[in-house]
Parts: C-alpha cells; structure tokens; sequence
C-alpha cells in the first residue's frame, strides 16, 4: 500500500509555542514559505497544504495566518510537482469565484491544486465578516455545501477538453459548440455558466474536507471528498468512512502533530519544554520521538489500516520540517514505504486517482 504524505504549512508551526523558539521572520514572509514548500517538493512529498489552522487563544498563540490563495498562488512559481492546496470556505462566497480561481491556479500549476472546503467550523468568523448564519439545521447546511460543490464542477465541467481550439488556420480560438452554460437551478443556487476559463488540467482540483464529529456531516463528507482529513490515525474511524464512501475511491489522511528530535529522550524534553511554554490542545494526534521511530509508526498504521497516510503538523518551523525532509523520508524510503520519485505530474497522479470524465464527454446538442 502507498504512504502518501503531505505537510501543513501555518504560522510558525502547529505546537502553540512554536512562535517563541522559531527561527522564521517575525514578519509573515512568502519566501520563508517558499523555502518550506521547496523542501517538501525535495522529499517528494505530496502536498503542501495550506490554511488548517493553529488552534489557541489569540494572545498567547502565532494563530496569524497569510490567505492562502494568493501564498498558493507565490508557491507555484518556485515548485514544479508538488500539490498545493489551499483552504476556502463554502459558507462566504459563490460556487462561481471557487470554481474560477482553483481553475485558474491548476492551470498555472500545470494541475497541482486542491481545494480544502472549510465547513461545519466557520461561526467564530460570523461577527467578524459581518454576515448572518445561513441556518441552524445541519442537513439542510449540508444541502447547500454539496449543491455548492455540484455548482463548482459542473462550472470547471462547462468547457469539454477540446474546447479550446486555438486553431490558426482556421481562425478559431474557442470551439463554441463544446462550451455549455450549466443552467443550475435548483433549491440554493441558480447559475447558468459557463465558467470564462477552459477546463482544469485535472479536470477538477482535488477536493478536501475535514472529517467532522457529527454522523450527518460525516456522511456527507464521505459522499463529496477526495480526500479525508482526520484527527489522528484510525482503522475503526476509516472504516467506517470507507463504508459512508459506498465504493468511492477517498483517501483518508490522519493529522499528525510531530515533534522530532536525533534521540528520544531529546524529543520529550523539547516536547515538554514548548508545553511548558503553553499547553497544547487536543485537536490532533500527537508523535513524540526519533525519525526511526515514526517511521516505525507509519509502517504499524499502516498494517492496522488505519489511514492511507499523513498530513504532518510540524510542531515549529523550519525545524521538524528539516527533520521530515532530511531524515525521516530516506528511512521510510530505505523500507519502500515511499516514492523516490514523482511518477506523475499533476497532484491526482500522485494520489492515484483518475482523471474525472467530463459532464459533457460525448453528449450531443442541438
């Protein structure tokens, strides 16, 4: 079974002191991220992600976080495989700003994108943007966010593959019988389409969504992802998602928190030293130790089945970033549990997914 790896990027790191040891700019920096996304694409991992927040109160905690879209967009430039993906939310803008921008980035990605679609978590920000709840009922948020999500593919859908013609001969740019308005009218949106832009080189970006505690979101959530993001490795919580999945082909990534250090007794002291600083939550799993040593556990969570991979939370930056890239990957390569190199180029390819065929693939009009 493959490892699949990807690394969060936020802030100074993902323990809650990490600001206060880390050796990043005071200052919010593209180019300190810049660096960490090279060094993630060095490891030949498979995503950087962006925008899963640090968890703490806003005077004791670096909880700043840079828009992910635009640092998305700075990182382009400087990787040439690696995914990037970026968090939105569904509840504070229109399927068609979502499916415009992730198409835009994945075409001067070259197909690298992916869209984490914040849900089920978003309240705090109500007061702050100035905008009412949409609901209380839960089934019918859940309603909305998957018409919303019919909406953005249905737009990258609307321009067919060979759409755009580009023929000099001839004079034609764009083939206008392979361009469809989408005409969504329905119970939340109505959107005729089509989108301004050719289809995504992916078709659609990869589309990520974090596993929530209530049954109704979760089923939901099983129903739409690509990938799953949970808090921690579980077989008994993936089996369940694969079971809510019902034979679609999900990946299910488990949060992992990770301070790292050359012994294991150097580990708990620098583990115990930043929560002494402020006391962690409990959002996520948590990996105390040496880089043999979760290696060690990626290979036990693998056997047990409990996830298809990880999304590392490095306790503070550059630090435990230095030590996956430059210490834990070469183990975990040594044992064939990961890629020596990229075999695709686009971020479905590394996470072995195929590319979706078109709404409009082969249907006729007139």
């Amino acid at each position: 079974m493959t490892l699949h790896l990807a690394l969060s990027l936020a802030g100074s790191g993902y323990h809650p002191a990490s600001w206060r040891v880390s050796s990043l700019p005071r200052v919010p920096s593209a180019r300190a991220y810049q660096s960490l996304a090279r060094s993630a694409e060095r490891g030949r991992l498979d995503a950087v992600l962006l925008g899963i927040p640090v968890e703490g109160s806003l005077d004791r905690v670096n909880t700043m976080q840079l828009d992910p879209l635009p640092l998305l967009g700075s990182l382009i430039g400087v990787t040439n495989s690696i995914g990037l993906a970026a968090l939105w939310t569904v509840d504070f803008t229109e399927p068609f700003h979502i499916a415009r921008v992730f198409a835009t980035l994945d075409h001067l990605s070259y197909g690298r994108t992916a869209w984490i679609a914040d849900m089920f978590n978003t309240e705090p920000l109500l007061p702050l943007i100035g905008k009412p709840r949409e609901t209380d009922d839960l089934m019918t948020y859940c309603a909305r966010a998957g018409e919303f999500i019919d909406v953005v593919k249905e737009l990258w859908d609307s321009w067919e593959d060979e759409a755009f013609a580009l023929d000099k001969i001839s004079g034609t740019f764009v083939d206008p019988d392979r361009v469809h308005p989408i005409n969504h009218d329905h119970r939340f949106f109505n959107v005729r389409g089509p989108l301004n832009l050719p289809r995504p080189p992916q078709g659609n970006s990869v589309l990520v969504l974090r596993d929530p505690p209530m049954a109704t979101a979760r089923q939901f959530v099983s129903t739409v992802a690509d990938v799953i993001l949970i808090d921690g490795p579980s077989a008994t919580r993936c089996h369940e998602l694969r079971s809510l999945a019902a034979g679609r082909d999900v990946r299910i990534l488990a949060n992992l928190l990770c301070v790292l250090d050359e012994t294991e007794t150097a580990a708990h002291e620098r583990a115990a030293m930043l929560d002494e600083m402020v006391t962690p939550g409990t959002d996520h799993a948590r990996f105390v130790g040496t880089p043999a040593q979760l290696v060690d556990y990626f290979a036990t969570c693998q056997q047990q089945r409990a996830c298809d991979g990880f999304n590392l939370l490095p306790a503070v930056l550059p630090d435990d970033v230095d030590r996956i890239i430059d210490a834990v990957i070469p183990l975990a390569r040594s044992r064939r549990m990961f890629r020596s190199e990229y075999s695709g180029t686009t971020l479905r390819e590394h996470l072995g997914f195929a590319r979706p065929r078109s709404l409009y693939a082969g249907a006729q009009f007139g």
